[in-house]
């Protein structure tokens, strides 16, 4: 079965479900062909395993996809002048990819 339209949970390495808007999912090539690939249930949520996926990226995945569905990033132009990412993307984008290592 298809799922076109309404919430899956993805499941991460320690069993941790997170719902998802279904269009949001799919921005994952993975998650995109197991939904295509499922011939499962009728259940109203379809739960997709991620036996690779920490809790904590899954969180962050599922932040950016769901931030990327109401504001798509603009596209960085070429050649790249800085180094700085707030010169090229919205604030939001800048911020994300601003993390202690």
């Amino acid at each position: 079965m298809e799922v076109e339209s309404g919430t899956v949970n993805l499941v991460s390495k320690e069993g941790d479900s997170f719902p998802v808007d279904t269009e949001v999912a799919r921005m994952s090539e993975l998650v995109k062909g197991m939904l295509e690939d499922d011939s499962g249930d009728d259940d109203d949520t379809t739960e997709i395993p991620l036996p690779n996926v920490k809790a904590a990226v899954l969180k962050k995945v599922i932040e950016f996809c769901s931030h990327y569905k109401s504001e798509p990033m603009t596209e960085i132009k070429k050649p790249v002048q800085s180094t700085d990412v707030a010169e090229h993307v919205q604030k939001w984008y800048a911020d994300f990819v601003n993390v202690e290592q």
